[in-house]
């Protein structure tokens, strides 16, 4: 009877291994894949912030583009104004001019 009992702790000594080294492998598997997860989903992640940068700056561009088209306009309709204010002035200058000298 002593000999079955032993063989019986043996065999449940090898059981109770095999299922630590099951149980290791399967934890080792599951942190393989929580890491490639992880990996995979940083990956998605830097990718999308690439994008939305790309697009922040390119939606900054843009705007920075009108702002300066807008700012080129109004400067050039200030100097036109300044154009014809300086040709009234002139035109007064040289009926002034010409009023002395007649």
């Amino acid at each position: 009877m002593s000999v079955n009992f032993l063989k019986t702790i043996r065999e449940t000594e090898r059981e109770c291994e095999q299922d630590i080294k099951n149980a290791e492998t399967t934890k080792q598997n599951a942190l393989m894949e929580a890491e490639k997860k992880a990996v995979l989903k940083l990956r998605d992640i830097e990718i999308q912030a690439k994008e939305e940068a790309t697009k922040t700056s390119s939606n900054v561009k843009v705007r920075v583009e009108k702002e300066y088209v807008k700012m080129l306009n109004s400067y050039e309709e200030e100097q036109n104004e300044l154009k014809a204010k300086a040709k009234k002035q002139e035109k007064k200058a040289i009926d002034f001019i010409l009023a002395e000298i007649m």
